[in-house]
């Protein structure tokens, strides 16, 4: 029998996860918001200014994940397996990561244009992390309705479906586009790191069923 399992009767969970995750949750929403505001702009000091934005919420990340897996290290019962924790929280940080990593490509290869498709791209990155955000922070009453986290994914794995269909849609674009080969070598890495990014909040999401499965 796992350690937290044998002990939960005798000593009381540490719900201080709960705060930091949904707070990690948030986060990766901002920074949605913004990567959707960055390929929605075209004026160039607008974009810098977002760009910015998005890698101080990431680094604001960086810090909240930091303290889930020094708390991980101190605290003996966890609502959770520790290994589940640890898992989701990886996973939301990569969300972040990935969205600074797009934003970053769009900083270096400035990129003369972008298809429509990549703006299809930002708005479901951005609708799949709401779907994740509320997924998260119904965590707390999993043992009492899981219902709405397996709302939630269902939604999330549908939204990756259309993300995979944009990506095509987007590839497809620039390949039969007059684009320079330099253009599309560029347009190219910005576009898979914006379907990297709706891989990863799918893949989070199967952190969570996994989740139901274990303590629902």
């Amino acid at each position: 029998m796992n350690i937290n399992n044998l002990f939960s009767f005798f000593a009381p969970k540490n719900d201080d996860f709960f705060p930091m995750l949904n707070e990690t949750a948030s986060l990766m929403v901002k920074a949605s918001d913004l990567i959707q505001e960055l390929f929605e702009t075209n004026d160039e000091e607008t974009k810098h200014e977002i760009i910015a934005k998005i890698k101080d919420v990431e680094v604001l990340g960086d810090k909240v994940t930091g303290k889930i897996f020094k708390k991980l290290e101190r605290v003996f019962i966890t609502p959770f397996d520790r290994e589940d924790i640890h898992k989701l929280t990886d996973g939301l940080e990569d969300v972040l990561d990935s969205i600074n990593r797009c934003s970053q490509k769009i900083y270096l290869y400035s990129p003369e244009k972008l298809p429509e498709s990549t703006i299809k791209l930002s708005e479901i990155i951005r609708k799949e992390a709401i779907e994740l955000e509320s997924a998260v922070k119904s965590l707390q009453n999993l043992k009492k309705n899981d219902q709405p986290i397996r709302a939630h994914c269902k939604a999330i794995k549908k939204l990756e479906e259309e993300a995979d269909i944009e990506y095509q849609n987007a590839i497809i674009s620039i390949f039969n586009s007059n684009t320079s080969t330099i253009e599309i070598v560029k347009i190219k890495e910005i576009i898979q790191e914006l379907e990297r990014t709706a891989n990863n909040i799918y893949s989070t999401a199967k952190t969570l069923k996994l989740l139901l499965v274990k303590y629902a």
